[in-house]
């Protein structure tokens, strides 16, 4: 009887821990170990913390609950040192386009237009002066940025290759999460 308790109890005790984690919206310490795949190409691309904010479908507006999460990033990476650099991925309301695929100017658009909501919350709300580069996560690097290797042709190519960027449909893609209507948002020091 003691022994199904204490099972019992250690099996809501692990529910509750999973359950609080998944549903955290807390800055996020980027680590080559911790299981998520954005954790992973954060690390790998030089992010001390990153965050991932969601927007509503069709739009272009950080949201207050969203802002609430900028100020928390940029509050935990202030406390750590001097920002160096701030990188922005914003998808539109799909995923990472396939080689190939063709992208409605009107998805380019939607997420341009995402990545200036960010970069303008940075730099006039939150006065930041740290450098902002974007990458539209609707478009592929074209031929000149694979050729000369590009900061946006390598960052699109890490998080793609790790599957922090799926461009799959279907079950597959259920398993790796997605990142439609989503920016992340990268934080690098000096």
């Amino acid at each position: 009887m003691l022994q199904r308790k204490t099972l019992i109890t250690t099996a809501l005790a692990a529910t509750t821990a999973l359950a609080m984690g998944c549903a955290t919206t807390e800055t996020k310490e980027a680590t080559q170990e911790t299981p998520s795949k954005t954790s992973q190409a954060a690390a790998q691309m030089g992010a001390a913390y990153y965050t991932v904010i969601d927007f509503p479908e069709g739009q272009n507006t950080v949201s207050e609950t969203e802002k609430v999460k900028l100020r928390q990033l940029a509050g935990a990476a202030n406390a750590h040192g001097e920002i160096k650099e701030i990188q922005v991925l914003a998808w539109a309301d799909r995923e990472y386009p396939a080689e190939g695929q063709k992208v409605p100017s009107n998805d380019k658009k939607l997420a341009d237009d995402r990545l200036s909501a960010v970069k303008d919350f940075f730099k006039k709300d939150m006065q930041s002066e740290a450098d902002i580069d974007v990458h539209n996560m609707a478009k592929r690097p074209n031929f000149f940025s694979e050729l000369v290797n590009s900061d946006d042709n390598k960052t699109k190519n890490t998080f793609e290759n790790i599957g922090a960027a799926p461009n799959d449909v279907g079950p597959r893609q259920a398993l790796m999460g997605n990142k439609a209507s989503k920016a992340v948002v990268l934080v690098k020091y000096e």
